[in-house]
């Protein structure tokens, strides 16, 4: 394929990766002056047969109409797309990171245990996400899931997906003629050409689950023919037995999702998602701080009323609640989360002071605000457990209440739905005053 040197206002630079159908390449916006990568296909190839073009054409409008309705921070965004000559192109968020394919392979960073089921848990969650919005991924493979440097997953490659009846986007399968998915992960309903669902993206994550828990994957064949019959019909081997390290609950998780029949998988990727989240912090109290104390409940006790975020709690609330946190104590000038990292809990202040700041210039990070006793900071890792957007720094000695994001799954759902309001009205309250500090930054020349 010649790939000129610009593709509309796009100045195309080096080839980063290359797919069944197209080529990936390094690329300059030079309107607003950004990298971004564009995903090329040549149509006028001989090897393509002379409809191709049209569902190339019809397959990357579909992906930038689901990408537009699928914001979140764990899928690849799409800016813009094109066509020049017989190149077609889609232009996209440049990732730097790697997928989890080389990472199996052993050509990324070696990651623990706890590590790739964090990994896994960011993805079913992105998955229920577009699930919720009636769309199915149906290519769920590891090259279609790249690991951040800050830990962050991201899922790329909704060019084949399907929109389900419930969507608002008027997409079918024959709109472009393509039948989804990856071979070796493809769901048993993938194959026989069934009616999908969410539970179809939930097989193929579990296929993903155990070659990046065992290094194997769990279906494999001599032919394409072969391949499926397996998938239909035979059981893999135990994950267990591929690796003794992994702890029954997550082989009997799994195990159960890679059912053939999906009636009989977990109902759905969040529930995979957080069924896994709940393994993985089980020793959430004992492992990463101190249990509540009777010091700490005699602090809330003295001063409840000032913590908005036990409003309307009662007593036996606020105790079950306690019985899922940690108390944490940090010295002047110890970072508790920096901007970028993931968010997986939040916290209340029980005493001292801790700053907020975000970005950085030649004379440092730039203030936001300044916590009190009482405050509550860091819900956006509650919310939605994406990419931190700024740094808390303990000003003085202080002591945090932490909250992480399973802890919720422990509540009863009465509680967790007083919580979530609660922190919905501090989260406004928060952003108002951000957004008035934040006018007052845009005006200074320096910034």
């Amino acid at each position: 394929m010649k790939v000129p040197k610009h593709l509309g206002r796009y100045k195309v630079r080096e080839m980063i990766a290359k797919g069944g159908m197209g080529k990936i390449y390094r690329a300059s916006d030079e309107l607003i002056g950004r990298d971004v990568a564009i995903k090329i296909v040549d149509t006028s190839e001989k090897a393509w047969p002379e409809s191709t073009s049209d569902i190339i054409r019809r397959q990357f409008e579909q992906e930038m109409r689901i990408s537009g309705q699928l914001s979140h921070h764990t899928f690849v965004t799409i800016y813009d797309a094109g066509t020049q000559d017989s190149l077609h192109y889609l232009v996209m968020e440049l990732l730097e990171g790697v997928t989890l394919n080389r990472i199996i392979a052993g050509h990324g960073p070696k990651l623990d245990m706890k590590h790739k089921l964090e990994i896994l848990i960011q993805v079913g969650n992105a998955l229920d996400y577009s699930h919720q919005r009636g769309i199915i991924h149906r290519d769920i493979k590891p090259s279609n899931i790249m690991l951040m440097s800050n830990g962050q997953a991201k899922v790329m490659d909704f060019g084949v997906a399907y929109a389900a009846e419930e969507s608002e986007l008027n997409l079918k399968e024959e709109d472009t003629g393509v039948i989804g998915g990856t071979p070796y992960y493809m769901s048993p309903e993938q194959i026989n050409h069934e009616s999908l669902d969410g539970r179809s993206d939930l097989f193929s994550l579990a296929v993903v689950a155990y070659e990046l828990l065992t290094g194997k994957r769990p279906f494999t064949a001599e032919n394409r023919f072969a391949l499926y019959e397996r998938i239909l019909r035979v059981e893999p081997k135990p994950v267990k037995e591929m690796n003794p390290a992994i702890p029954d609950k997550i082989a009997a998780t799994i195990t159960l999702c890679l059912n053939k029949d999906a009636s009989l998988r977990l109902r759905s990727c969040k529930a995979f998602a957080d069924q896994l989240d709940e393994i993985v912090h089980e020793n959430f109290f004992a492992s990463d701080g101190e249990a509540i104390t009777n010091e700490t409940l005699k602090i809330l006790r003295q001063y409840r009323e000032s913590f908005s975020f036990f409003f309307d709690l009662d007593n036996s609330q606020i105790y079950r609640l306690l019985q899922v946190c940690q108390t944490r104590d940090y010295k002047k000038g110890d970072v508790i989360f920096e901007e970028g990292s993931i968010a997986r809990e939040m916290y209340l202040l029980l005493s001292g002071a801790v700053r907020i700041s975000r970005g950085r210039h030649e004379k440092g990070s730039i203030l936001i605000l300044t916590l009190r006793r009482g405050e509550v900071f860091g819900e956006m890792g509650i919310i939605d457990g994406g990419p931190r957007s700024a740094t808390a720094t303990a000003e003085t000695d202080c002591r945090v209440l932490a909250l992480h994001q399973v802890s919720l799954l422990r509540c009863d759902d009465h509680t967790a739905g007083k919580l979530y309001r609660n922190l919905s009205n501090i989260l406004s309250s928060k952003l108002r005053v951000t957004s008035a500090r934040l006018d007052q930054f845009s005006s200074q020349p320096n910034l």
